[in-house]
């Protein structure tokens, strides 16, 4: 597990925070984790959506 997804489950990065985390490590983290950190914050961005409109 990387530091962006420990920081985002613990609440220390917010999504924002985790988008730009992720973009300046993506050349550095492995294909598949990288899917996995991209397919979290899509699944956190989807809900953040849904619970903002009422």
């Amino acid at each position: 597990m990387c530091l962006i997804c420990i920081d985002f489950d613990r609440g220390s990065l917010k999504l924002r925070e985790a988008k730009r985390a992720l973009g300046e490590m993506r050349t550095t983290l492995d294909q598949q984790h990288l899917k996995e950190v991209e397919q979290k914050l899509a699944d956190a961005e989807r809900t953040q959506q849904r619970d903002s409109n009422p």
